[in-house]
């Protein structure tokens, strides 16, 4: 007869249940507490980016207004004081808005600007000679600032010496900027000794001829004589450094006409005089320099009906 084993039988399968529960449970836990982890980093990154505050910029200028003449040339404007405020650097952008005809020589001020450091940029103003008179606008803007700069556009002065050329819209072929510009030949100085400082125009095309230099009259003109002043001083005679060969014409009924010639010229100042021709603009075709194949330099050029 088999043995029998005394004392109460051990329940397993209720023990095995109650371990894989605990294990569950547990693994639920851990479960929950990295989704709660998750979540809270996750909540946190954008947080920590919408932080960024953005550059303290300033803006200012040196004038409460300014006055234009719309004449070529005419040296307007103001300083525009571009600051950082904040504690870092940043590269930041002004923007310089004109209303229309008016133009600025720098539309756009991109800088690197070091903490506490203030940009002091020269802006120039310009406007049409057909620029009808009156009040005008100009918009400054940089980050969250705007700052608005009132302008005063006056009439175009009256030419009292007869030239016809003066107080005219003019253009080149080409302008050897900032130095040289076509208005610096219209603007009223002759003198050869100011070259290169406040009057004259050169091209910028070194060697390539021919190079022009023309004005529009605002109203057809009487054109009888063009006086052409060019680079003659102690220090550049004309034999050396002015024009030689050109011709000038005259834009009568909608065509170029040549009204003169000049060959093989070593003076500073050349009359041309031809029949009296009504036009509606006037230029000079430059063909060659006494100094070689460099430049066409012109200090100043006139027109008169006679």
């Amino acid at each position: 007869m088999p043995t029998m084993l005394s004392g109460p039988t051990v329940p397993i399968r209720p023990l095995t249940l109650v371990r894989r529960t605990a294990a569950a449970l547990r693994r639920r836990a851990l479960g929950v507490a990295a989704v709660v982890l998750l979540a809270a980093f996750g909540a946190v990154a954008p947080a920590q980016a919408a932080t960024s505050a953005p550059p303290d910029l300033t803006l200012a200028t040196d004038v409460d207004h300014v006055d234009v003449t719309p004449v070529p040339c005419a040296q307007q404007g103001f300083q525009l004081r571009f600051g950082n405020a904040g504690s870092s650097a940043v590269y930041a952008d002004a923007f310089v808005d004109a209303p229309a005809p008016l133009t600025v020589s720098r539309p756009l001020v991109s800088s690197y600007l070091p903490a506490g450091y203030t940009l002091k940029v020269q802006i120039q103003v310009s406007a049409p000679s057909d620029t009808p008179p009156g009040a005008y606008t100009i918009t400054l803007h940089a980050g969250s600032r705007t700052l608005l700069l009132p302008v005063r556009v006056g009439r175009v002065p009256v030419d009292t010496t007869g030239n016809l050329a003066r107080y005219q819209q003019v253009s080149a072929s080409s302008e050897n900027l900032p130095t040289y510009p076509a208005c610096g030949a219209f603007d009223g100085d002759r003198d050869s000794t100011h070259w290169a400082a406040t009057t004259g125009w050169n091209d910028a095309t070194k060697g390539a001829f021919p190079d022009w230099l023309q004005v529009t009259f605002d109203h057809p003109r009487q054109v009888g004589r063009v006086d052409l002043y060019t680079l003659d001083s102690a220090k550049y005679p004309a034999a050396a450094y002015g024009l030689r060969d050109w011709n000038v014409e005259l834009q009568a009924g909608g065509a170029w006409q040549t009204l003169a010639q000049v060959r093989g010229n070593t003076a500073g100042k050349v009359e041309s005089t031809f029949p009296a021709t009504t036009a509606t603009a006037l230029r000079v075709v430059t063909l060659a320099s006494n100094e070689g194949p460099t430049y066409s330099r012109i200090v100043e050029l006139e027109a008169y009906a006679a």
